[in-house]
C-alpha cells in the first residue's frame, strides 16, 4: 500500500510527459522552419555546424539567437552577445512566474530544470491546459525536450542546406533577420495599437547607430523601447 502513492505519482507525470510532446507538434512545423532559418543565417557568420547545434542547445531562444547575429563578428562580442540574449529573453522571467502554481509541488532542481525547456509555444501550451489533471513538470518537460530536440536539428540542417548554397544572400536569406524582427513589430502594433515604445526604439537605433561604432544600437535601441512603454504602462496605471 506504502508504494502505491509513488506508483501513482509516476503514472501522472509519465502520462503528462507523453502528452506534452504529442501536443507540442501543433507548434513544429514553424519552430522548424525559423531553426532552418537561424541555421543559414549562422552559416553566413562562420559559424560551423557543429557550433550552430552547440549555440542552439545552450541558448535555445530564436530571437535572441537571431539578434546575436546581427552583431556578430571575430572576435566574437561576448558582452554583447550576453546582454542581447538577456533582454531578450527576459520577457522568460514572468513567463516561468505565471507558471508558479502549475509547477507547485515539486523540488526545485525539477521545476528550475523543466524552466530551462521553457519556450513560448510551451508556455502557451501550459496556460491553456493549466487546469487539466496534469502533472506540470512533466506536460512542460514533455513539450519542451521535443521542442528541443527539433530546434537542434532544424538548427544543424539548416546550416548544412547553407553550405549547399555558394552565397546564400543572392537567395535573399540574410533577409530572414529583418522579416522576423518585422513581423515581431506588426504583432506588437496589432496588439497594442501603440507606436511610441516601437518609434523610440527605432529612432534610438538609428541615432546610436551613427554615433557609436558596432552593434550596439540593437540593444541601446531595445532598451529605450522598452523603458518607454514601461513608463507608458505606470502612468496608465
Amino acid at each position: 500500500m506504502s508504494d502505491r502513492p509513488s506508483s501513482d505519482s509516476r503514472h501522472r507525470f509519465l502520462s503528462s510527459f507523453r502528452t506534452g510532446a504529442i501536443r507540442i507538434w501543433l507548434f513544429m512545423p514553424s519552430a522548424v522552419l525559423y531553426g532552418m532559418a537561424f541555421g543559414i543565417m549562422a552559416g553566413t557568420t562562420g559559424l560551423t555546424l557543429g557550433e550552430s547545434g552547440v549555440f542552439s542547445a545552450v541558448v535555445y531562444a530564436g530571437g535572441a539567437q537571431m539578434g546575436s547575429l546581427q552583431g556578430w563578428a571575430h572576435p566574437v562580442p561576448i558582452l554583447f552577445v550576453c546582454l542581447t540574449t538577456a533582454a531578450i529573453n527576459s520577457r522568460y522571467v514572468l513567463m516561468g512566474a505565471t507558471l508558479r502554481p502549475f509547477l507547485a509541488g515539486r523540488p526545485a532542481w525539477q521545476v528550475y530544470g523543466t524552466l530551462f525547456l521553457l519556450t513560448d509555444s510551451t508556455w502557451i501550451m501550459a496556460m491553456r491546459d493549466r487546469d487539466e489533471d496534469l502533472d506540470g513538470v512533466g506536460y512542460v518537460l514533455g513539450g519542451g525536450l521535443t521542442m528541443w530536440t527539433m530546434w537542434i536539428a532544424s538548427s544543424m540542417a539548416g546550416q548544412a542546406f547553407g553550405q549547399l548554397i555558394a552565397d546564400p544572400r543572392a537567395f535573399g536569406f540574410d533577409f530572414m533577420l529583418a522579416a522576423f524582427f518585422s513581423m515581431a513589430a506588426v504583432n506588437f502594433w496589432r496588439q497594442s495599437r501603440n507606436v511610441a515604445p516601437l518609434l523610440i526604439a527605432a529612432a534610438v537605433a538609428i541615432l546610436v547607430q551613427r554615433l557609436l561604432p558596432g552593434p550596439w544600437y540593437i540593444l541601446i535601441g531595445a532598451l529605450a523601447g522598452s523603458l518607454a512603454g514601461a513608463i507608458r504602462y505606470a502612468r496608465a496605471a
